[in-house]
């Protein structure tokens, strides 16, 4: 079945779930890292408002990087799988490599407090790492096939008199 552009209607039901999936990737990590980051600047609050101002401008950088991941895997789709294991590497080294850079360049800054800073980075991103795994563990995307595919074709095997003896003895 297709549509008047070419494409299958099975390939647009596919790129929807796989959309689908990818949004709850990215919900799954952004939820909990905004959490993390909130209260994280709520308890620095305690320290000043440089110190609160610090774990914000990370708890920022951190959800905004880790946004990358689920949008690399996004367009990678397509890609074999061995492809997409290296997308996935190499976006996530890329995220230590950003939020590295991130703080060398804004450790240095008087009116923000670094310690608070590198707890953000730090605190944020495993809460958004978390928060995507366990997003991963509740996706149900088919590998292969669709839905709607028996699990096996063909003709059906000879009846062997094999039958559980409990469906027998249920009658008597």
């Amino acid at each position: 079945m297709t549509e008047r552009d070419g494409t299958s209607v099975e390939n647009a039901a596919d790129a929807g779930a796989i959309g689908q999936a990818g949004a709850a990737l990215l919900r799954g990590g952004t939820v909990p890292a905004l959490a993390a980051g909130a209260v994280g600047a709520a308890v620095s609050a305690a320290w000043g408002v440089h110190a609160a101002v610090a774990f914000a401008v990370g708890a920022l950088l951190a959800v905004a990087a880790l946004a990358a991941g689920p949008l690399l895997l996004r367009a990678s789709r397509d890609a074999s799988p061995p492809a997409v294991t290296a997308i996935a590497m190499i976006g996530y080294a890329g995220v230590v490599l950003v939020l590295g850079a991130a703080f060398l360049a804004l450790a240095p800054i008087s009116w923000l407090s670094a310690d608070h800073l590198a707890v953000a980075l730090v605190t944020v991103t495993v809460a958004g790492l978390a928060g995507q795994i366990r997003a991963v563990t509740r996706l149900r995307v088919l590998a292969f096939g669709s839905a709607q595919d028996p699990q096996v074709k063909g003709p059906a095997a000879p009846r062997t008199g094999d039958a559980a003896q409990s469906s027998r003895q249920a009658g008597r």
